[in-house]
């Protein structure tokens, strides 16, 4: 049978390809299409409903995403696509019987690990009332039991992988689960709606037998995604370790780099003295918050002092180490937030990010304020109002002026990760001088005490009752100011640090992938994120989709779409037909020029055609713009008027027809758009677009002087003869990939 399996895929999406390998290990036919944004919906209904499938799987994990997720199940069946269509994932799960009340599209949700559910469905698609765990209209399913980790097929994986400093990299799982349950935390809730145990763990023999086989296929960086990789007791903990350290020995696995997320109260010297013997270079830390209130009201069930001397023990012991804080929550008073701010300026040193925590489907919070009346908003997005107004003040300034910094594609924040990630995967493999780390570690120092300044401004205007919408303005102005002048620094730290390491990078063995990688010719603009863990997919909250790895930057489209237009447009006028809509992929180099640029017609003939953009002369000088993806969308209104200037221009023209081009490839590196939501959007996720700054209202013109005569002009001087040009010498091509999206799995911090 031929299934389609749909998610997002801005690195390698675990959940999906764990359920591709096992329906392609039962020797069914699997096409895995990639919708990372809502402007793919029609290519990718498209695709599906001319795809032959039986079934699709939409994976719809983050309630920002749902709605685009909904609507391409609905566009693919008005395009006549007559397969069997079942949701998964955190959100479906939570929201089953809204959504078959809602959308007709679907057939079914299914409730669990997708793994052996797919199997059984794609086996029994004429009788979906007797597989376990599916819920259907009018029927509750009997509960399935979770699979066994260690016999289920390995996931499928990107060929070539992703890579960093010409290393590849892939994400991993060695575990499932998490025993905490964390007040704002879906993760313990998702496993008891499946009716799996909490937490469930791979041998260590199991996971390094994958290491292995990765390694020796040229991996050198592993991603570990578990929610909590570490064990509660130290002794289990090392044990665990001490066993998986003595497999990938024995199986002869060389220098590797891994990352990590766990929480302060389970890091031990002992135990990080292990991991970093093992290779451990990067570790997300669950500090959370700041202040002992917080902590209490997120159910986190550790001390501030906990935080304090985890931080101090992974700095001292030299582990890139980054943080989320979440500075509000429903019952946050304005003191609480400033013992954040201080804890923020107390602990420099780590690259952070800030957020508001947000409500999800089955939380404890999200009970308690259902309980309280104080949830708004439904099921395609939860909100509150902070108790305190003076805290709800600071969250709509601070979200206003932050967007940029915080929740952008190419956040200062994010942008401060990626440097500190880059430059430890500089000392661990190829080491580091040692005045290039301490510019990386003052860099640093500089952002968080920068973002410092600014909130306690925000702090003095509530305080003082002058946070007015003027003020907003201005800090986001000087915010802004402040944030192109650091980014540009961060910039050139980055291009040091892969300086650096390229001739290192290019003495060391190279794997197929490595080769694969190269010959692609694939550039990686990439920028680390970290905010919150899996919550709603990187739009206007942080999200664990971008915690463990760096992402490719998407630039803001409104930077160049306009200039890009009055270039590209009329370029590709000859080659239309009709007027459609065009979505537009360019790439734009360190130099600010087009280094690659694809266009798919959205409607029309070639609706969803992948074709090659004629060659454009086009420069931006806006840093901002420079060494960015950026995907665009031009309506028929706006091709229609180019081709009618053209037509105007050149009445004797034939209309040219494209050239044919491949299918549009399924696994893009592009961003997840950010919600549309009824009130200030949430800030749990990562990318968001900028809201434009307001116009200034022009001064009256001066009153021009009169013109001054003109002095005769000097003869000129003799020519001197021209010398011969260089000859012309082509720039290396960069041979890092741009990374995919991380596990999919769980909208939870």
């Amino acid at each position: 049978m031929r299934v389609a399996l749909i998610g997002a895929e801005l690195e390698e999406n675990l959940a999906l390809r764990y359920i591709r390998s096992a329906l392609e290990n039962e020797g069914h036919e699997v096409l895995q299409l990639t919708f990372n944004q809502a402007a793919q919906t029609e290519t990718v209904a498209s695709a599906l409903a001319g795809s032959g499938a039986a079934l699709a799987g939409y994976s719809m994990v983050f309630t920002a995403r749902s709605r685009e997720f909904t609507r391409l199940a609905t566009r693919a069946r008005e395009l006549g696509f007559q397969g069997f269509q079942v949701a998964g994932g955190h959100f479906a799960a939570f929201n089953a019987e809204a959504l078959l009340r809602d959308v007709p599209a679907l057939d079914a949700v299914a409730l669990g690990e997708g793994e052996l559910l797919m199997c059984e469905l794609a086996r029994a698609l004429d009788r979906p009332q007797h597989v376990a765990g599916l819920r259907l209209r009018g029927h509750t399913p009997a509960p399935r039991a979770a699979p066994d980790l260690d016999a289920l097929p390995l996931p499928t994986r990107l060929e070539p992988p992703d890579s960093f400093l010409g290393l590849p990299v892939v994400n991993m799982l060695a575990s499932r689960g998490c025993r905490h349950a964390c007040a704002f935390c879906s993760i313990a809730a998702w496993h008891r709606l499946c009716g799996a145990p909490r937490l469930r763990l791979r041998t260590p023999e199991a996971v390094a037998e994958e290491m292995t086989t990765l390694f020796r296929r040229g991996v050198r960086i592993f991603n570990f995604h578990d929610d909590n990789f570490l064990l509660r007791r130290p002794g289990a903990a090392l044990e665990r370790l001490e066993r998986l350290h003595g497999a990938l020995a024995r199986r002869g696995v060389g220098r590797i780099a891994f990352a990590i997320k766990c929480r302060p109260d389970e890091v031990h010297a002992e135990v990080l003295e292990r991991l970093i013997a093992m290779g451990l270079f990067r570790v997300f830390l669950g500090v959370e918050a700041g202040s002992a209130a917080a902590l209490g009201h997120l159910g986190r069930g550790q001390s501030v002092a906990d935080n304090v001397r985890a931080l101090s023990l992974l700095n001292a012991l030299g582990v890139h180490t980054c943080f989320n804080l979440l500075v509000l929550n429903p019952d946050s008073t304005l003191e609480d937030f400033e013992l954040n701010l201080a804890f923020l300026r107390e602990h420099p040193h780590n690259p952070m990010n800030f957020c508001r925590t947000e409500v999800y489907a089955g939380t404890p919070l999200e009970r308690r304020l259902r309980r309280q009346g104080r949830l708004l908003g439904d099921y395609w997005g939860q909100h509150y109002r902070i108790a305190d107004e003076r805290a709800q003040r600071v969250f709509e300034l601070f979200y206003t002026v932050f967007r940029q910094r915080n929740f952008a594609a190419d956040g200062l924040h994010h942008l401060t990760m990626q440097v500190d990630y880059e430059h430890q995967l500089l000392d661990h493999f190829f080491g580091s001088e040692a005045a290039l780390r301490r510019r990386v570690k003052d860099f640093i120092v500089r952002v968080n005490l920068n973002t410092c300044e600014h909130l306690d401004q925000i702090v003095e205007a509530v305080h003082g009752r002058t946070a007015t919408d003027r003020l907003a303005r201005e800090l986001r102005r000087r915010i802004d100011v402040d944030g192109e002048r650091l980014a540009r620094a961060a910039g050139e730290l980055v291009q040091q640090i892969r300086t650096v390491a390229a001739p290192r990078g290019r003495r060391a063995p190279r794997s197929p992938w490595a080769r694969k990688a190269a010959a692609a010719g694939l550039a990686a603009t990439l920028s680390l994120a970290g905010a919150c863990k899996k919550v709603d997919n990187k739009a206007s909250y942080g999200s664990h989709v971008f915690e463990m790895v760096a992402q490719p930057l998407e630039g803001d489209p409104t930077l160049i779409k306009k200039p890009l237009g009055d270039v590209l447009l009329p370029a590709l006028a000859p080659a239309l037909n009709e007027a459609v809509t065009l979505e537009v992929q360019v790439s734009i180099d360190p130099d600010g020029q087009v280094s690659s640029c694809t266009y798919h017609p959205a409607d029309g003939a070639k609706k969803g055609r992948p074709l090659p953009c004629p060659t454009l002369i086009f420069t931006t000088d806006i840093p901002r713009a420079r060494g960015r993806v950026f995907h665009l969308s031009y309506s028929k209104e706006e091709v229609g008027a180019a081709l009618d200037r053209h037509r105007a221009r050149h009445p004797d023209a034939r209309t040219l027809r494209a050239p044919d081009a491949r299918p549009i490839e399924t696994h893009m590196s592009e961003m997840a758009p950010a919600p549309t939501l009824p009130h200030p959007p949430l800030t749990h996720m990562r990318e968001m677009a900028p809201a434009p700054h307001p116009k200034r209202p022009k001064k009256p013109a001066k009153p021009k002087k009169p013109a001054k005569p003109k002095k005769p002009a000097k003869p000129k001087k003799p020519a001197k003869p021209t010398q011969p040009k260089k000859p012309f010498k082509p720039r290396p091509h960069p041979t890092e990939m741009i990374p995919g999206p991380l596990d999919d799995r769980d909208e939870s911090d």
